[in-house]
């Protein structure tokens, strides 16, 4: 933990000086370029060039609205919220409520059982998928398509509805960052507490604070790895290996890689996993048309501002909108985006920003919904679903999908059968003389339970033939047998040369799988 502390420490000491030596060259070359754009085209009367000690310039939509365009914006992608301002409000309590069921129930089921298996569990070594009470076979997994099919489509209704929702309420990544951000704020203060720390400013009384922030991440880092590896050997028999030393190669180095993911991407990597590797912020533009709920700023009556942060001063003027300027939607973005720049890939649809500028408008007797969840077209919720045929779509091919899953899985079989030939000798004698052919019967037994199956055979021409080798077979539960079963012709067999016959296999859950074979006989 000292050492992680220690390192935590000398990253940032590198990160500062890196961060404004990188910042000093970005801003002389951003700025000359940005200045050299803008002066021919400057407004009578305004003076739009950017001064050295901006940062992160932007627009000026004070003074002249329509003249900048979506590409005069400097943007470096790079930056990142190095201390996101952890908000209260209705939808931060909504991902609670999401989230919390789907965390408890990923902590939980490997631990839990139903119909005497695992809730979830991927069994590689007897090629097993349990599945809530239901066991899955190789040969069944295709069934598995449509549960696939179905969270696709979920998805992208999902998102041509109201754009990130997954992302922003559900998504893993979000979920375990925002947990790493609680226990960082719970443990190094506030924002601007944390950002005197990295910032240079009592670097050195932080240290115990990193080294318990450090021993909790990895802490609860080690609990999602290890329920991560749970999935494959069930929770009560990877702790009992892992309390007696008692754990093998490769299960180990897979409990030290997802602790050690799950660490790096929660507690250091966070938004940049969103912004740089994530493929669903890329593709999710396709799914969006003018209908679709987007977190976005109200342009018109937030502009222009009260507080012009590139000049620190306060209008007086009546005709300011409402939005004050306070950085609160840009300090809680897990992101670090600014919403009020308008519509972003990186935007995650979260709700923080909303939060935090309904409680702004709260405090100066404001309406709420500066910030909200709306469309191009600004309708009311009930116009969203009408004239939505791709919608739709989605959602119909979503219903469909579970229906055939559900389907498919109350007509799933219980047991498997196959019969083949024996290729050594068409037919053979019996000690009694009687012809006899071999076949070879393979059952696999798919339920939780001992079964015994019954054949019975039929032959065409009707004739005395019958099974030699015994007319049930007994297979223990989820166990594959290959049994030897013999036809017998009694002397003197008076079937052709070559005749059909169907051998029917019943379960004792009533289920039936009837083979057609030929039966080979002597010639006459």
């Amino acid at each position: 933990m000292l050492a992680l502390a220690l390192l935590d420490f000398i990253i940032l000491n590198i990160k500062s000086v890196d961060s404004r030596m990188s910042n000093s060259r970005k801003n002389e070359s951003n700025i000359h370029e940005h200045n050299s754009r803008v002066k021919d085209h400057k407004p009578q009367g305004s003076d739009l060039t950017l001064k050295p000690d901006n940062l992160i310039p932007i627009s000026v939509i004070d003074e002249n609205p329509a003249f900048y365009q979506a590409s005069d914006l400097i943007i470096d992608a790079t930056q990142h919220n190095s201390a996101i301002r952890l908000i209260k409000g209705k939808f931060q309590r909504i991902r609670r409520w999401v989230s919390t069921p789907l965390i408890a129930l990923f902590v939980l089921a490997p631990w839990l059982s139903l119909n005497d298996n695992p809730l979830l569990q991927m069994d590689l070594e007897s090629r097993q998928l349990h599945l809530f009470g239901i066991n899955f076979w190789p040969d069944d997994l295709l069934i598995l398509l449509w549960v696939a099919m179905a969270s696709a489509f979920a998805l992208f209704a999902v998102a041509s509805f109201a754009g990130r929702l997954w992302c922003g309420f559900t998504c893993p990544q979000t979920v375990w960052s925002m947990i790493f951000v609680w226990v960082e704020e719970h443990i190094e203060g506030s924002r601007n507490q944390r950002l005197k720390q990295k910032s240079g400013v009592s670097k050195l009384k932080s240290i115990g604070k990193s080294i318990t922030k450090h021993s909790i991440w990895l802490a609860l880092s080690f609990i999602t790895g290890f329920t991560f590896v749970a999935f494959f050997e069930t929770g009560p028999v990877l702790f009992q290996n892992l309390v007696t030393l008692n754990l093998q190669s490769d299960i180990l180095f897979w409990l030290v890689f997802f602790t050690s993911l799950t660490y790096i991407n929660a507690g250091w990597l966070r938004e940049q996993v969103c912004l740089h590797m994530c493929p669903y912020s890329r593709f999710q533009s396709v799914m969006l048309d003018t209908k679709s709920l987007k977190v976005s700023y109200d342009v018109k009556r937030g502009e222009p501002r009260k507080f012009n942060s590139h000049t620190k001063e306060t209008s007086t003027s009546e005709n300011t909108g409402d939005c004050i300027n306070c950085q609160l939607c840009v300090q809680v973005c897990p992101v670090g985006i600014d919403i009020r720049q308008g519509m972003q890939y990186a935007c995650i649809d979260c709700g923080a920003c909303i939060d935090a500028c309904d409680d702004i408008m709260e405090k100066i007797q404001k309406p709420k919904g500066l910030i909200r969840f709306s469309n191009e077209l600004n309708q009311h919720w009930t116009s969203l679903f009408k004239n939505r045929t791709r919608l739709l779509g989605y959602a119909v091919l979503t219903l469909v999908s579970i229906l055939a899953f559900f389907y498919q899985v109350n007509y799933m079989e219980s047991f498997d059968a196959h019969l083949n030939r024996d290729r050594g000798q068409l037919y053979f004698y019996s000690g009694e003389g009687n012809v006899q052919n071999a076949y070879s019967l393979k059952i696999h037994n798919k339920t939780n339970n001992n079964e015994t199956y019954d054949l019975s055979i039929e032959s065409f021409p009707p004739s005395s033939l019958e099974i030699a080798s015994g007319t049930s077979v007994s297979i223990r539960q989820g166990e594959r047998k290959v049994s030897t079963i013999i036809l017998s012709c009694q002397a003197p067999c008076t079937l052709p040369k070559r005749s059909s016959f169907s051998l029917s296999v019943a379960s004792t859950r009533g289920e039936m799988v009837v083979f057609e074979s030929k039966f080979f006989n002597s010639s006459n």
